[in-house]
């Protein structure tokens, strides 16, 4: 297998939970990045966050986008 057709880790379990710290949308009202963020309810799981935003061409670079601008967290769960 090439190096670029490997199997890429998973950065977040789907079992993990979102909590939003800050409410205000910070995208572009009427793009697919603020329709992401509008899918998001506090306490969802990341699996159920990848299934509604599938639809936007959302995933995991989102998460990953809103966390490092403070307006969300994902949680590890307890085992």
């Amino acid at each position: 297998m090439a190096e670029k057709q490997k199997r890429k880790t998973r950065l977040y379990q789907r079992s993990q939970i979102i909590k939003i710290l800050n409410p205000n949308n910070p995208r572009r009202e009427g793009s697919n990045r603020f329709r992401i963020f509008q899918s998001i309810k506090d306490g969802m799981t990341v699996d159920k966050f990848l299934a509604l935003v599938s639809e936007f061409n959302g995933g995991t670079k989102d998460l990953q986008i809103l966390i490092k601008s403070g307006h969300i967290e994902v949680m590890h769960t307890p085992v």
